[in-house]
């Protein structure tokens, strides 16, 4: 409107350039655009190694109102991780350039380009929780070990531009045979889960990986709770099969199959297990608390 005096807002933007296909620096000039155009002042800080975005934010989140992240959801979960270290809550806006952009599909952020910048500039808040792993690291969505983790993190970046979500699939089939069950002993309000475990998983998500989907019913992103899913060694490739089944059904019948809600679960390893978080490598531990924090993070939304 004509005469209308807009108040200038500081903007924190952190760029990805080489999320998905190179997408960031498509968008760049168009983004940076429409800051200027709706009075922000911005700052544009570009990552060049895994967990810079958090530094960033560490670094620079008190000089702003607003959070601006370009790229994938390890971005996200970065800048996300760094608001929280900070004990901070400011509105995080998402322009998804990734190669599954799952954290964008489960919070129903847009994923056109052109409405992800809309959401920056005129969109509302939308709360939802994230977890605390073993107290000094959060994570977004996900935190998992087991079969196919290794998937997200092990997967060459050129292939998953080239393929996109079936570059996971085709990582993740070549990792059926190197599979290893954990011995662990699982502590869940008070209860205790015991056996020997393929894959595990707690997460605040509607889907992981771009594959695996739960129904919507079973997940509330706000609800202080995780969904816990635990996979249970086959003896036979027959119960593999089963299990598969099951999980691509969202049918969580199968004998294989623990599937619960849960704010704390912890976890006491036999050895060490390696653990992703944010479809990220977090590293090996014996010993896992994980913590639901509720309504920590603020996204930006149409």
């Amino acid at each position: 409107m004509w005469g209308e005096i807009l108040t200038e807002q500081n903007i924190l933007l952190i760029v990805n350039p080489v999320a998905g296909k190179k997408k960031p620096n498509q968008v760049l000039y168009y983004l940076l655009d429409t800051l200027c155009r709706n009075n922000c002042k911005t700052t544009v800080f570009t990552t060049t190694k895994k967990g810079e975005a958090t530094d960033i934010v560490i670094k620079y989140a008190h000089e702003c109102q607003k959070i601006i992240c370009c790229g994938g959801d390890g971005t996200l979960s970065e800048t996300i991780s760094g608001l929280a270290k900070l004990n901070m809550q400011i509105p995080v806006g998402y322009i998804p350039t990734g190669t599954t952009n799952d954290l964008a599909y489960s919070l129903r952020l847009p994923t056109n380009i052109n409405n992800a910048i809309e959401a920056t500039t005129n969109g509302f808040i939308q709360k939802h929780d994230i977890g605390a792993f073993n107290e000094d690291k959060y994570f977004s969505y996900v935190a998992a070990f087991g079969a196919f983790t290794k998937t997200s993190y092990s997967t060459p970046q050129w292939l998953k531009n080239f393929f996109g979500k079936m570059a996971y699939c085709f990582s993740g089939i070549t990792g059926i045979f190197g599979i290893r069950p954990h011995k662990v002993k699982i502590m869940v309000d008070g209860n205790e889960i015991a056996g020997d475990f393929i894959y595990g998983s707690i997460s605040n998500t509607r889907i992981i990986g771009g594959i695996v989907k739960f129904l919507e019913v079973d997940v509330s992103l706000d609800d202080g709770k995780f969904e816990v899913l635990l996979i249970k060694k086959p003896n036979k490739l027959k119960d593999l099969s089963g299990i598969i089944k099951s999980v691509f059904s969202r049918r969580y019948d199968d004998r294989h199959i623990c599937f619960f809600k849960a704010s704390k679960v912890s976890f006491a390893f036999e050895k060490d297990a390696k653990w992703t978080i944010d479809g990220e490598y977090a590293g090996a531990f014996s010993n896992v608390h994980i913590k639901n924090h509720r309504y920590t993070a603020q996204v930006l939304t149409v």
